[in-house]
């Protein structure tokens, strides 16, 4: 099979980033009514135990929950795809510096302990290289902001699935519910984020990637 060309790579990220966006403005549109149904759980106004009917309050609700649910899990299979994209393409452009194989930079996600800084690193460079600065390690705002916010969201939701999976009182039910509201408020931030900083990076690819490794 024939070694995907450095365009039609940007053409690829592009399309990819079509979805991503998509998918992240699907997010946030769930994630309003996510919040005000786990407030509401909160304040004892709606029980998840009288969700059998799908047109009460609890029912609607659940539905919601599910439906985030799904569109979350394909969110992060489909940013994974833009971020192995984005990486191949640098790659491909020959920057150099770039240290970051296209599966690391998607890999270490999953590693536990570095998954709080390697990610980081490689968007970094994919970031920087992408907007063509020659300091890879350069630190954006926006990559910091998204980063930051992306690492209190997954710790809040990791603390509300363990609390929440088997809680052995109601005073741990509540804190698992109340660590699953803080994380809802805090994607009210992230997804316009992540939004921006693929549209930022695929259009820096486009406009600047091609150019530059063909002067370089």
């Amino acid at each position: 099979m024939a070694a995907m060309t450095l365009g039609d790579g940007i053409d690829l990220l592009q399309r990819r980033a079509k979805i991503v966006k998509a998918m992240l403005v699907g997010g946030l549109a769930l994630v309003v009514p996510m919040l005000i149904g786990e407030i509401a759980e909160l304040q004892g106004a709606i029980n998840l135990d009288n969700a059998d009917d799908i047109a009460s309050p609890a029912g609607l609700y659940a539905g919601v929950l599910l439906a985030n649910w799904l569109l979350l899990v394909a969110t992060y299979v489909v940013f994974g795809m833009w971020i192995y994209r984005a990486a191949a393409n640098v790659d491909a452009a020959m920057v150099p510096g770039f240290r970051y194989t296209p599966s690391w930079a998607v890999g270490w996600y999953f590693i536990p302990i570095a998954n709080f800084y390697k990610p980081f690193a490689a968007m970094r460079q994919i970031w920087n290289a992408s907007t063509g600065r020659t300091d890879l390690d350069h630190g954006e705002p926006l990559l910091v902001y998204w980063w930051g916010i992306w690492t209190l969201t997954s710790v809040a939701s990791y603390f509300a699935f363990r609390s929440g999976l088997n809680p052995e009182n109601a005073a741990e039910a509540r804190s698992a519910l109340e660590a699953e509201t803080f994380s809802s408020v805090l994607c009210l931030a992230l997804y316009p984020l992540a939004w921006r900083l693929v549209d930022r990076i695929t259009s820096a690819q486009r406009e600047r990637l091609t150019s530059a490794q063909i002067f370089a």
